[in-house]
C-alpha cells in the first residue's frame, strides 16, 4: 500500500493544535496553514485564528521584520468568514514597496507584488502566493491581481520558469528552479498562458533532478491547479514519501498530501 503523508503529516501536530515546520520544534503559520488545508484540520484552523494579529496578518519572527509571508497561505486554510476576509484584507493592504529600476538588476519599477518582509521589494514565491489567495479568495481585488501578473511576467528567466527574485544580475540571465517555478504556476493557473506554457516547460525538464520532497510537491500540485497530468512525476513523489515519509518536514509533508489528495481543489482558482 502506498503511504499516506496525511497520516504522517497528523502524528506532527503539537499538543497546541498547531504545526512545527519539522517534528518537534514549536507550531508556526505557514506549516499550520497548509496542515490545515491538506487535513481539513479543525484544531489547526482553531491554533490560526489565536495567532492573527489583530490587524488580520500572521507575522514570524521579530515585528521589526514583519515576515508575513504565511499571512496568504492562512486566509486559504481558515474558515470562510471573518478571520479569512481579514487575512485578505492585510494582504492587499501590505504589498511590497516600488523600487526604483537599476541596470544591474533589471526589473519594471512600477510592479509591487509582495515580498518576504515588509521592507523587501516584490519577490517570486510570495507574490504568487499572494496572486492565488486573491484568485481563490477575493478576484474582485483586480488592481492587485493585475500587479502580480505583470511582476511575474517580468521576473520569468530567460526560455521560461521562474528564480527567487530577479531574472538577471549584473548581466547575467539567472536559471529558474522547480519550487518558485511550481509557485508562480499555482498562482497564475491559466494554462492558456504562454507565461503558463514555458513554465511547465520548465518543470518538465528540471523535476528529475530535482528530487526534494518539496519541489516534487509543489511541481505536482502545479500541474493538477493547472488541469494538466504528469504521471512519472506523480509515481516520483508517491514514490519519495514511501521511502523517507520526507524526514519529518512538515511543509513538504502538508504540500505532499494537497499534491497527492483532494484537499488541492481548495486552491483551485475558478474561471
Amino acid at each position: 500500500m502506498p503511504t499516506d503523508p496525511r497520516a504522517r503529516l497528523r502524528s506532527l501536530r503539537n499538543p497546541d493544535g498547531g504545526y512545527p515546520p519539522v517534528a518537534g520544534a514549536p507550531s508556526e503559520p505557514e506549516p499550520t496553514a497548509l496542515a490545515a488545508i491538506a487535513l481539513d484540520d479543525g484544531s489547526a484552523r482553531d491554533w490560526l485564528g489565536n495567532a492573527q494579529r489583530h490587524d488580520g496578518g500572521f507575522i514570524l519572527g521579530p515585528d521589526a521584520l514583519r515576515n508575513d509571508v504565511a499571512t496568504p497561505l492562512a486566509a486559504l486554510a481558515l474558515a470562510p468568514g471573518s478571520a479569512s476576509d481579514r487575512a485578505i484584507d492585510y494582504l492587499v493592504a501590505h504589498r511590497a514597496p516600488t523600487l526604483g529600476n537599476d541596470p544591474r538588476f533589471p526589473h519594471d519599477p512600477a510592479t509591487r507584488g509582495w515580498g518576504w518582509t515588509s521592507k523587501t521589494f516584490g519577490w517570486v514565491e510570495p507574490t504568487a502566493r499572494g496572486l492565488l489567495a486573491l484568485q481563490v479568495l477575493r478576484p474582485a481585488a483586480g488592481e492587485a491581481i493585475t500587479d502580480a501578473k505583470r511582476l511575474l511576467a517580468d521576473r520569468e528567466c530567460s526560455g521560461g520558469g521562474w528564480n527567487y527574485g530577479n531574472r538577471q544580475v549584473l548581466g547575467t540571465n539567472l536559471e529558474p528552479y522547480l519550487q518558485t517555478t511550481a509557485a508562480a504556476l499555482m498562482g497564475l493557473q491559466d494554462p492558456s498562458d504562454q507565461l503558463v506554457i514555458r513554465g511547465f516547460e520548465v518543470i518538465d525538464r528540471l523535476w528529475p533532478n530535482e528530487q526534494g520532497g518539496l519541489g516534487l510537491s509543489m511541481a505536482l500540485a502545479a500541474v493538477r491547479l493547472n488541469g494538466q497530468e504528469r504521471p512519472k512525476l506523480g509515481v516520483a513523489l508517491q514514490s519519495l514519501v514511501d521511502r523517507t515519509e520526507l524526514l519529518d518536514d512538515c511543509v513538504s509533508l502538508s504540500w505532499a498530501a494537497i499534491a497527492l489528495g483532494p484537499s488541492i481543489q481548495k486552491l483551485r482558482v475558478n474561471r
